[in-house]
């Protein structure tokens, strides 16, 4: 490791987007480490806004870690303005000792070891001769034999970057870094000569016109009837008015007369957007807006909220289209609209996402080129036409020759009957989210056989357990994970599923598909190093159009992409926490909106999720902020359910809480862990976070244990010192908890040590945040006082 005189602490490596901000300067050969702390505090406040969550510092003398604390927005200054200002910080240098041969002898008192993510402890080790010596140290074998040594490279390029240089600009990355981003996305290859979705159909309408397109029940349109359907509908929307540029809402539930609407819909020229008749009449009205929609198909005689405002084509069954002349229609491009899909906004209101043809075409047949779709699969569609992977169910099954299989009206949900159509309907590929997938499985029954031999799932996160689970209901079945966004289509990368590693945290996020990018991005904008968190981005032919009517938030998620040379390319911005592995496979960490304030330290709930997973008694976490009247996040709250085979017995969530104590600062450890059979889930399938803050804010503290009789002069001493130490105006209920109180790291360890001296204890941090309540640790406590002061059993002599 080089050495250098004004050496800098590159905080950047650990951090995540929303909370990078620069490296924090240190002088470990000047300071003790109670002052390099101080040192790290002052310049984080000074300089860095939101230093890392997981910038841990550890003192020699205790062995206790010291996490740094938050502070105001940064700049990007140079680094010769940091290592002024550290100047300014810690003071004079202290003399140093020579060994007795004379040469630089390490001053022990003064090593200062600094966590860097989970694996790599920095430890900086000042010498009599006024240098020192940065050791990069592998505290635990990681997946990636590489990391420490490329970690100890990112370090030395900020040791060796100029005075004058920006923070921001200093590039850390090795060169087999750069190589390896630059390899994952050589993705081009020759895009389909047939550019817009329903051309791919009408190909496979003229090519093989008896074959079954559709099937509903006792009900099989054929891909010539399907076809002669969607012209009479499309002619009938263009005598409307309504052609390219024009959006057509489609009201129909999951039908044969869906399937005709949305194909007449892009044979017209206009785009489609799906609207879910089932939906209250004032929001239908709201996404119609939001959506400006220009014409609305509606079917099975349900009333149309607002249409005397937005003219109306009711379409009861296929026989109200009889096949008729029709003119020219408009060309359509592969540069039009394709559809307009709804997404959740952040403020509440849905936004409309659009998309074109191209894009949709060039994915769609991609993927089906990996699972080999063709004339011989039944796809049976299981999601709803909201979302966006119907798109899957939808257009790639017809543009390939293949059938879509819909479940019976009124049916659409109910599981077993999935089972039943799987088996009796010879579906050969499954398309959905997680939990359909995992009801799905739960539901089937061994002796049903199956011949599915293709699995795409994607949209949320793949628990860890779900592969096998296919596997052993479909032994050959190929498993492909699918991720991307809904503004940039429905797939963007894809991991083949094969063997499920148990040392991961998450199953890969994967590599972009064919004329697709995907970027991890820092702070700053710039590539991350490998294993570096940020901000996962997409890019290539997929990138939507944007926001309808929202510029703004287009502008803000939808940036220029300074990789490609296509004129006018973009980048979509997709509010995931990433990281590249050292083999070129993105890991999921979690979302970027997901992060809070707690206690004034920003946490990001997936990091939390994502260590929650790893406890062996679990198989999924959701961690929600809960906040009081005003909107404040007061405390956290995590939602787990048991892994197969685990009982709660009431000592789960106590355990998940000590676990947690043991790997994250305490402003991350939840206040309250609540094991639930399994997690809530929207319309869409999607973990209902939304639900899950709501019941952790209309939660009742657990009534507290009763504390042994020993436990009451304990109880009376813990509401004392925590009212000192955090301040608090009033003593503490025995039902409160330390992390909803606004204790942090410091104060846990100030709160051990008073206990520990009173009570002669040995008591540790982990104890504190392990407890549910105030009344649990005073139990503890007393059970550690009556240990101390229990004979043993047998007497030695």
């Amino acid at each position: 490791m080089p050495e250098r005189a004004d050496p800098v602490l590159p905080v950047l490596w650990t951090d995540g987007p929303a909370t990078t901000a620069t490296g924090v300067p240190v002088h470990p050969a000047a300071v003790g480490a109670g002052a390099f702390a101080a040192a790290v505090h002052a310049l984080a406040t000074r300089y860095c806004g939101e230093p890392p969550t997981r910038l841990l510092v550890r003192s020699p003398a205790t062995g206790t870690w010291t996490a740094a604390s938050a502070g105001d927005p940064c700049p990007n200054p140079t680094m010769g303005t940091l290592r002024a200002g550290l100047s300014r910080s810690v003071g004079d240098r202290p003399a140093p000792v020579a060994g007795s041969d004379g040469t630089p002898d390490a001053v022990s008192e003064d090593v200062v070891d600094v966590a860097l993510g989970e694996y790599v402890t920095l430890r900086f080790t000042p010498h009599a001769d006024s240098t020192w010596t940065v050791t990069a140290n592998c505290a635990a074998t990681p997946a990636d034999p590489g990391a420490p040594a490329r970690i100890a490279d990112h370090v030395a390029a900020y040791l060796l970057a100029p005075d004058n240089t920006l923070i921001g600009s200093v590039d850390h990355r090795t060169d087999a870094e750069r190589e390896l981003l630059a390899d994952v996305n050589r993705t081009r290859v020759p895009l389909p000569e047939t550019a817009c979705l329903h051309e791919h159909i009408e190909a496979v309408a003229r090519a093989m016109p008896d074959r079954a397109a559709v099937e509903q029940g006792t009900d099989v349109l054929s891909y010539g009837r399907l076809d002669r359907l969607a012209d009479a509908l499309a002619a009938r929307i263009t005598a409307c008015g309504v052609g390219p540029g024009g959006r057509v809402g489609v009201a129909v539930s999951r039908s044969v007369e869906l399937v005709i609407a949305a194909y007449a819909v892009l044979k017209a020229g206009a785009a489609y957007v799906p609207l879910d008749p089932l939906l209250p009449g004032t929001r239908q009205e709201t996404l119609r807006r939001i959506g400006r929609v220009d014409l609305v198909i509606a079917a099975g005689g349900r009333p149309v909220a607002g249409q005397h405002r937005t003219p109306v084509i009711v379409l009861d069954s296929p026989a109200d289209l009889r096949p008729a002349p029709h003119g020219p229609r408009p060309p359509v491009h592969g540069s039009d609209l394709a559809y307009v899909i709804f997404t959740s906004g952040s403020a509440g209101s849905p936004k409309a996402a659009m998309l074109d043809h191209a894009g949709r075409t060039a994915m769609l047949t991609d993927l089906s080129a990996r699972i080999a779709l063709g004339p011989g699969d039944r796809v049976l569609a299981v999601s709803s036409p909201s979302f966006d992977i119907s798109i899957l169910d939808l257009f790639s099954t017809l543009m390939a020759g293949a059938t879509v299989v819909l479940p019976d009206l009124g049916r659409e949900n109910d599981v077993r009957h999935w089972t039943d159509l799987v088996a009796e309907r010879g579906i050969t590929v499954w398309e959905s989210v997680p939990s359909l997938l995992s009801q799905f499985l739960t539901a089937w029954r061994p002796d049903r056989g199956g011949v599915v031999r293709a699995v795409l799932v994607g949209g949320d996160w793949i628990p860890m357990d779900l592969p096998d689970a296919v596997r052993r209901v479909f032994p050959d079945a190929r498993i492909i994970g699918i991720g991307g966004a809904t503004e940039a289509s429905v797939a963007s990368v894809t991991y083949r599923i094969e063997h499920v590693d148990p040392a991961w945290r998450s199953i890969p996020y994967g590599r972009p598909m064919a004329n697709q990018t995907a970027y991890v991005l820092d702070a700053f904008d710039r590539p991350a190093g490998i294993d570096q968190p940020g901000d996962q981005v997409l890019g290539g032919v997929a990138v939507g159009w944007g926001y309808l009517g929202d510029p703004a938030l287009t502008a803000e998620k939808f940036r220029p992409d300074p990789f490609s040379e296509e004129p006018g390319a973009r980048l979509y911005r997709t509010g995931d926490l990433v990281r590249m592995r050292g083999d070129g496979e993105v890991e999921i960490l979690g979302r970027i909106d997901h992060q809070v304030k707690v206690g004034g330290v920003r946490v990001e709930l997936g990091e939390i999720e994502s260590c929650l997973r790893e406890h062996s008694a679990l198989r999924e976490a959701v961690v929600v902020p809960v906040r009081d009247e005003a909107g404040r996040v007061q405390a956290l709250a995590a939602y787990v359910v048991c892994a197969p085979g685990v009982a709660d017995d009431g000592e789960v969530a106590r355990s998940a809480r000590a676990y947690l104590a043991q790997r994250l600062p305490s402003s991350m450890v939840p206040a309250r862990i609540e094991v639930l059979p399994e997690l809530p889930v929207t319309g869409n399938r999607k973990i209902a976070r939304r639900e899950l803050e709501t019941r952790a804010a209309q939660a009742r503290p657990a009534a507290a244990p009763a504390p042994a009789p020993a436990g009451h002069e304990v109880l009376t001493a813990l509401s004392e010192i925590w009212s000192e130490v955090l301040g608090l105006s009033e003593p503490p209920t025995a039902e409160r908890t330390f992390v909803g109180l606004g204790g942090g790291s410091l104060a846990a360890m100030q709160v051990v040590n008073r206990l520990n001296q009173r009570f002669g204890t040995d008591l540790s941090a982990a104890d504190l945040l392990g407890a549910d309540t105030m009344a649990h640790l005073a139990l503890i406590v007393s059970d550690r006082i009556g240990r101390r002061r229990r004979p043993p059993l047998v007497r030695r002599r």
